[in-house]
């Protein structure tokens, strides 16, 4: 599950402009969108209530160790 909130973002991106004539969206979009996904997904496999998603979204390259 992991493995796919990184890549879905951008395969559905690449999708619509291929199938659907749509726009790509911003790369930064895309990384916000990112890092969402991997925050919810963190936040609810180990139950982590000390931080929010926008915790995880604003240092998730500095969070090293979490609470489990």
């Amino acid at each position: 599950m992991f493995f796919c909130s990184p890549v879905d973002p951008f395969w559905k991106a690449r999708n619509d402009f291929i199938f659907n004539n749509i726009a790509s969206k911003d790369v930064k979009e895309l990384s916000d969108l990112v890092r969402t996904r991997i925050g919810f997904w963190i936040k609810g496999k180990f139950d982590i209530k000390d931080y929010s998603i926008e915790d995880f979204k604003r240092s998730l390259d500095e969070i090293r160790r979490i609470k489990i």
